[in-house]
């Protein structure tokens, strides 16, 4: 690049690694040079890796390019694409959150109040549940991998560690 990079400075934190790469993509694409601090450091330590700030630093003469660049990216759309009725607030009839319409059960797990069209997600769930269903699965499938690398690395390094140990206890014992 030829930049030094003490001539880097925080243009934002993101919330995730992927979240960093659409913003480096974005970059980029134009023409700003960037870097990600924190990106690999937070996939390598898995599920500590939370804890890692994932921060994107720009030159300081693309600064404010970069800033009216993020500025001028469009926001997520709220959840419902927009489509949803208004609920009226003086009504006492309950609506969901989701798409606006009449609620005509709960989530299972929170009590949200769900609408017809919610009928479809998962098995009574709100989209919140639903996301925290999924995520749980993703975490017990990550437990179960490292569990099983811990039985290999034990059976591949257990018996030698088991001389080691005998042969220490044994010369402390004499």
């Amino acid at each position: 690049m030829g930049i030094p990079d003490h001539d880097f400075q925080l243009l934002t934190t993101c919330g995730d690694s992927s979240e960093a790469a659409l913003l480096r993509a974005l970059l980029e694409a134009n023409s700003i040079p960037c870097i990600v601090q924190g990106e690999q450091h937070r996939s390598m330590l898995g599920v500590a890796g939370a804890y890692i700030e994932v921060r994107v630093l720009v030159p300081s003469g693309e600064l404010e390019r970069a800033r009216e660049l993020l500025k001028s990216v469009p926001q997520e759309e709220p959840l419902g694409n927009g489509t949803a009725a208004t609920p009226d607030p003086d009504s006492e009839e309950a609506h969901c959150a989701v798409h606006g319409e009449r609620a005509t059960r709960t989530c299972k797990r929170c009590g949200n109040f769900l609408c017809e069209r919610c009928d479809g997600t998962s098995a009574g769930l709100c989209e919140d549940c639903a996301d925290l269903k999924d995520a749980g699965a993703q975490v017990q499938r990550g437990r179960k991998r490292k569990v099983v690398a811990w039985l290999i690395l034990l059976f591949m390094f257990g018996p030698l560690l088991l001389i080691i140990l005998a042969n220490v206890l044994g010369a402390l014992l004499r």
